[in-house]
């Protein structure tokens, strides 16, 4: 039954790999390695399936788009994450399959008709549920989403004939990278297992990695909560948020592509409520990325909040920013615009809103004029400056000491201008 496009294959690969097999081998603590195993045996079966002359494929409908197959990304207790490649225009996207379609599917013994299509009707509906989220936060900064022209599409029709069967999907764009929990040990701290003194360099490059997730999980969030979602409590978890960085030695937060990557654990909020970075800092994520910091800070030698080593101090100070997740602030501490804005862009005095509103109109005015008397070339320079700073990359004085090769001697009272509202 493996052989030839119009074979369906996704009951190929369930008779071969059953998920049924895996969940009675785990425990609570280690289903996530249980559907991770799931995942790759998956995965090698349909190698296998590929290896035998199969050309493995499914399209939106019995006669929509074709999807060429290539591989198993992802499994849950649900549905797999199919990843392909349209074969039209050869665009990569990712297929969220729900292909439990029995109760034996899920179950050690055959089910009876009704059984059945209560199992038919859960898939459908999660998916369903899936689809109806991802569209209330298609555009929202830091999550997947939908293949644009395939997002109202319903399955995945798999075969043809009498062996057609169709799944409910999901069809999101492919998420490029990693999840974080592949690229930090938290178990260990910076540098893994294996490295007991880390170099600033590796700290510098993990510390940024983590300032980046915060920041695009912070965004999910506050866009989340402006369509009235917000995560269930203990979501995200260091599994969901998906992470491409830069070579070695990166430094800038900036540099790192962040996407969370799973929406199931969203529930309904009244979007009045006021957006809070608490769910993040509560999160398995948050508790994760704690572990980190409890299991790196012997590594640099910390006693008393401080290092005698220069250089980790360096790098630790430019991350202070991070002190409200690391460790764990209390929630009326945790206004999410005011930690987003701590994040990404260091700490500020305490200002009244009036204060605010006015600080935000001279800058209007004065990049307004920096822009006419730099020009664009120079004022792009001088925000990309600025852009080093708020990643912690260099210093206010750095800052202003560059500015003043490019700003300088034609512009002293603009420089004067920008040394003052960089400092508040």
């Amino acid at each position: 039954g493996g052989e030839g496009e119009g074979s369906n294959w996704v009951s190929v690969l369930k008779e071969e790999v059953r998920f049924r097999t895996y969940i009675e081998l785990a425990d609570d603590d280690d289903e996530a390695e249980a559907l991770a195993a799931y995942a790759r045996d998956l995965s090698s079966a349909l190698d296998e399936l590929r290896e035998g002359g199969a050309r493995l494929a499914l399209r939106t409908g019995a006669r929509g788009a074709a999807v060429d197959v290539t591989g198993v990304s992802a499994a849950t207790a649900a549905g797999l994450t199919v990843e392909g490649t349209l074969r039209k225009s050869g665009r990569p996207v990712s297929v969220r399959l729900r292909h439990l379609t029995s109760y034996y599917d899920a179950e050690e013994h055959e089910g009876t008709a009704e059984q059945d299509a209560l199992i038919r009707s859960e898939m459908a509906s999660a998916a369903a549920e899936e689809r109806l989220r991802l569209q209330r936060l298609s555009g929202a900064a830091g999550w997947c989403q939908l293949v644009k022209e395939l997002g109202s599409e319903v399955e995945a029709a798999v075969g043809v004939g009498c062996e057609l069967t169709r799944y409910p999907a999901v069809y999101v764009d492919k998420i490029e990278g990693v999840p974080l929990s592949q690229l930090l040990d938290a178990g260990s701290g910076c540098g893994g297992e294996e490295d007991e003194t880390p170099s600033p360099e590796r700290l510098e490059h993990e510390m940024s990695m983590i300032k980046a997730v915060a920041t695009s999980c912070l965004l999910a969030m506050r866009g989340a909560a402006a369509v009235g979602l917000g995560f269930d409590g203990t979501a995200p978890f260091a599994e969901h948020v998906w992470v491409q960085g830069p070579p070695e030695g990166a430094r800038r937060a900036a540099d790192w592509s962040v996407v969370v990557g799973e929406v199931e654990p969203l529930e309904e909020r009244d979007p009045s409520e006021r957006f809070s970075a608490k769910d993040l800092v509560r999160s398995a994520l948050g508790e994760w990325l704690r572990e980190w910091w409890r299991s790196t800070a012997p590594k640099l030698g910390i006693v008393d909040g401080r290092t005698p080593h220069e250089g980790y101090a360096r790098v630790l100070g430019r991350y202070g920013v991070l002190n409200w997740l690391l460790f764990g602030w209390a929630d009326e501490q945790l206004d999410g615009e005011s930690i987003l804005q701590l994040v990404q862009h260091g700490p500020v005095s305490e200002r009244s809103a009036e204060e605010r509103e006015a600080a935000q109109r001279r800058w209007a005015a004065f990049t307004q004029e920096a822009f006419v008397r730099l020009g664009p070339r120079r004022f792009d320079e001088m925000n990309a400056q600025i852009g080093q700073m708020n990643d912690g990359e260099i210093s206010v004085d750095d800052l202003l000491a560059r500015a003043r090769y490019f700003m300088c001697p034609d512009n002293e009272d603009l420089h004067a201008a920008l040394g003052q509202m960089i400092r508040g």
